[in-house]
């Protein structure tokens, strides 16, 4: 049942009790007087039953309880043992000495009424509006990266998982079906129950002679199971009926039993473990991981006394940075925080992204994706052209582009539209292209009786985008402000234990996210207070 916490102080607050416990300019202080004030427990009203059920704990400390253990990366049992031992978190909470009892279990539970719900990011974007509204903060300037965010589960090698995921569905049926299980084990080719479980095998070879079998065991279970009633449900039955789906292939022979091969390449969104199929794996460099992505915008205004994240997110770790931009905006602007330049690294900027966000009125800085910032490479004289290299103007009246000449300066015979992509067809002689000294570097294509060159605006602003990134050094200068936000990303991973996730579910990891960006945020608002405070008396 909803109980909002009474405005009323207690006889026993710790500040009356012992009111030179702790310095009147500790944080504690700032917090309670800055910060409590801005959560608003009436938003999470929602959460809890209107007149039944036990009346729940209180809500701005419990609230203020996760972003103590976001701002030092504590446990649920720790936050609880702490709680009524920290004199300064009864201050910041304005709770008494004797009130100071928050199980962890309840913690918890509160943590997961948040997971279905965007109280918490709501709760981020207050503080954010409070935080540069009182610092004086401009948005105008903004930088962006992502990171990955470890989950707990261990990085298997094909051998690993087919194993793993036989002995995760047999550990079901013996527990549900022990009659099915001892009619299936004798015809597998190992017990895969047994006490000394290894997912690894050093010897290569043997690896994948055992690979072999498994995969036939996967399918032998497969094939007897798969029309089972009950057992076809079984949630360890469909994950390993991915698996085999995913890793292998069924070869049909007359009059003999299927072969079982494995592909070279297992298919695209392929599960990597049996205990979280959503989970996904994914290889940058020579990072590793297992887990989700975080995407975090930061202000970056030179002319900011502090800088606060503005925007935090937590997507599926193989999604493409490029396709997050569009979401990425909507967001800021959506909540007041729109900037007019936004500084990101290649993953984010591409033709479209930046001819995207225009349409938004926020230019798009920063190198553009899938090409190479090698300048060696890029002042070779036989280098591709590109769009860029062509004489392409665009038309005053309508905003169509319109190609002028060719890089070797031959002017085009006609132009039009594609019905079919939208793309723009430049149409040049085919006789002057074959014989044109760059005809090897140059994109268009020669036909027997015409040459064309196709283009779109994306590819066209991404080329020109690419040439001044590489030519303009005064742009790359002006581009190395979004390094500072990996400033930021180490922050948050090192010292709010962003980098490894606590949790199984990604609601769960974004909702972890999210606080260690409100930690985060009210760290450098309430250091900035207190720096402003001591400069006044020093001045005074």
């Amino acid at each position: 049942m909803y109980r909002p916490t009474t405005p009323q102080s207690s006889l026993f607050d710790v500040a009356a009790v012992l009111p030179d416990a702790l310095p009147k300019d500790d944080w504690s202080y700032l917090y309670r007087e800055k910060i409590l004030p801005l959560i608003d427990e009436e938003a999470f009203r929602p959460l809890y039953a209107e007149s039944s059920g036990r009346p729940n704990a209180p809500i701005k400390a419990m609230v203020s309880l996760l972003i103590f253990m976001g701002l030092e990366q504590l446990a649920w049992r720790t936050a609880e043992y702490l709680f009524p031992r920290r004199l300064d978190w009864m201050i910041a909470t304005n709770t008494a000495s004797g009130e100071a009892r928050i199980d962890h279990t309840t913690l918890f539970k509160f943590y997961q009424r948040l997971e279905g719900n965007e109280v918490a990011r709501e709760l981020f974007t207050t503080f954010v509006e409070a935080f540069i509204q009182t610092c004086g903060t401009s948005v105008k300037i903004q930088r962006t990266d992502s990171f990955f965010v470890h989950g707990w589960l261990r990085i298997l090698s094909r051998y690993g998982l087919f194993k793993e995921t036989i002995a995760t569905f047999l550990r079901a049926l013996r527990k549900h079906k022990p009659g099915l299980y001892e009619n299936i084990r004798p015809e597998l080719s190992q017990d895969y129950l047994e006490k000394d479980f290894d997912l690894t095998e050093k010897d290569k070879e043997r690896a994948q002679r055992k690979v072999a079998l498994m995969a036939r065991d996967l399918y032998r279970i497969k094939t007897v199971f798969e029309n089972h009633h009950q057992v076809k449900h079984y949630e360890t039955f469909e994950v390993l009926c991915r698996v085999f789906t995913q890793q292998c292939q069924v070869e049909e022979v007359p009059e003999q039993e299927p072969k079982i091969t494995l592909k070279e390449k297992p298919d695209t969104d392929t599960v990597c473990s049996p205990h979280n199929p959503d989970a996904r794996y994914v290889r940058k460099g020579k990072q590793r991981a297992t887990g989700d992505k975080a995407v975090i915008t930061e202000t970056c205004d030179p002319d900011n006394k502090t800088q606060f994240i503005t925007d935090v997110n937590v997507v599926n770790i193989t999604t493409p940075d490029a396709r997050l931009q569009p979401e990425l905006l909507d967001r800021l602007i959506d909540h007041g925080f729109q900037p007019d330049s936004q500084y990101e690294d290649a993953g984010f900027v591409t033709g479209e992204t930046i001819l995207a966000a225009r349409e938004k009125g926020v230019e798009l800085e920063g190198p553009v994706a899938g090409r190479s910032q090698s300048f060696d490479k890029f002042e070779q004289p036989d280098r591709p052209l590109d769009a860029a290299d062509f004489d392409i103007q665009v038309d005053p009246d309508n905003g169509e582009l319109v190609v002028v000449a060719c890089p070797h300066q031959q002017v085009a015979k006609s132009q039009k539209r594609s019905d079919k992509t939208g793309d723009l067809l430049v149409h040049f002689d085919a006789d002057e292209c074959r014989a044109c000294p760059l005809s090897a570097r140059c994109p268009v294509h020669i036909g027997k009786r015409v040459a064309t060159f196709r283009v779109s605006e994306a590819q066209y602003v991404g080329a020109q985008r690419h040439h001044r990134y590489m030519e303009d050094k005064g742009y790359r200068k002006k581009c190395a402000v979004r390094a500072g936000v990996e400033a930021t990303v180490s922050e948050l991973t090192r010292a709010h234990g962003a980098r490894k996730s606590r949790h199984r579910k990604a609601a769960r990891t974004k909702l972890q996210i999210i606080f260690a960006a409100t930690a985060c945020n009210v760290k450098r608002f309430l250091r900035t207070v207190q720096q402003c405070a001591r400069a006044e008396l020093e001045t005074a």
